[in-house]
């Protein structure tokens, strides 16, 4: 490590234990600060490079982290991150040794502002459906505005889990179903398949402007014991995706105002990412503190194509301390193939 670096890490990590000295110290009466402990991540700013895991009574945790940009929970391990509106989002998990405890995406609060949103998709998924020579931006490309980040390196190689990345796709019109997914919204992908595989889902005339042998193996159905309880296939095969599951019991299937919602994707037979989905308002609520924080269940299948440690529940939170919206999987719980 260069001898600077070395030296900014030092001085990050000496500022972070003054920070949790100062608290600890600014505690009033320690003694009923005895109570249950929490696992904190210590850090004194967001841009610093020395967090370090702590295990605190509460009330010192809640007091560190309203005083620095400490966080709940072990350290996070960092992906990939990219710029997005006016900030950045960044694929992050945390984990106890090889026991993933959250999957999820970091949003800073500017990433809500200066979004684009004409024309409604990036361009990248599109198809001359009617022949005439070009594409239509609104009615033959679909998407919305794609981000792939990989999580760490260091989590896919030491965690037995199927997930491999997150993407992020910003809907500036929303999407089908009409009257439903209409509003202008984030599709949160946790993908459990390469890259290079969503990518090989072509662009065509077919479903939701999919190839047409792509969208024949994005509709081969799931065998029952391994699709989930109350999901059903309506033909969302989109390219660079693959096919979405509904839960036919969601509220917003039955007349209630989409807010947050849980999807998950197959190809081929198999599931293959889960899917938060999130409207921009929502995120705006739960940022300001009109909408509380909430975690929400993932409704599960019988078994599983490929062991590994699974979610149990999705969650929307803000870090006030910190500036950012964090959407992630938890509740993970070791699964058995078959």
């Amino acid at each position: 490590m260069p001898r600077q670096r070395l030296r900014r890490v030092a001085l990050a990590t000496a500022a972070a234990l003054a920070a949790l000295a100062v608290v600890i110290a600014l505690t009033p009466n320690p003694v009923s600060a005895r109570g249950p402990r929490v696992a904190v991540c210590v850090a004194p700013s967001v841009k610093s490079n020395a967090e370090f895991n702590a295990t605190l009574p509460k009330k010192i945790a809640d007091a560190l982290i309203e005083n620095t940009a400490s966080y709940l929970g072990v350290c996070a391990s960092y992906g990939q991150s990219t710029t997005i509106g006016n900030g950045t989002i960044r694929a992050f998990s945390q984990s106890r040794g090889n026991v993933p405890e959250t999957v999820g995406l970091i949003m800073t609060d500017g990433a809500l502002d200066k979004l684009p949103h004409h024309p409604p998709t990036a361009g990248k998924w599109c198809f001359d459906v009617n022949g005439d020579g070009r594409t239509d931006e609104h009615t033959e490309c679909t998407g919305g505005y794609e981000y792939p980040l990989q999580l760490s390196d260091a989590f896919r190689s030491r965690v037995d889990t199927p997930f491999e990345y997150v993407l992020l796709n910003w809907n500036p019109a929303g999407h089908l179903p009409e009257h439903i997914y209409d509003k202008p919204h984030f599709d949160v992908h946790f993908y459990m398949t390469p890259n290079e595989e969503r990518l090989a889902i072509r662009p065509g005339p077919c479903g939701m402007l999919v190839n047409c042998d792509d969208w024949e193996v994005g509709r081969r159905p799931i065998p029952a014991p391994y699709l989930p309880a109350d999901y059903s296939d309506f033909g969302a095969v989109e390219p660079g995706m693959g096919n979405h599951l509904i839960d036919l019991t969601g509220s917003e299937i039955n007349g209630a105002p989409f807010t947050h919602t849980f999807i998950y994707g197959s190809y081929g037979g198999r599931l293959t990412f889960y899917e938060p989905m999130v409207t921009h308002d929502w995120y705006r609520e739960v940022t300001s503190g009109a909408a509380a924080d909430g975690c929400f269940p993932i409704k599960q299948p019988q078994a599983w194509q490929t062991r590994g440690w699974y979610p149990t529940r999705y969650c929307i939170r803000h870090r006030h301390n910190r500036g950012e919206i964090v959407t992630t999987l938890e509740g993970f719980v070791k699964r058995a193939a078959g």
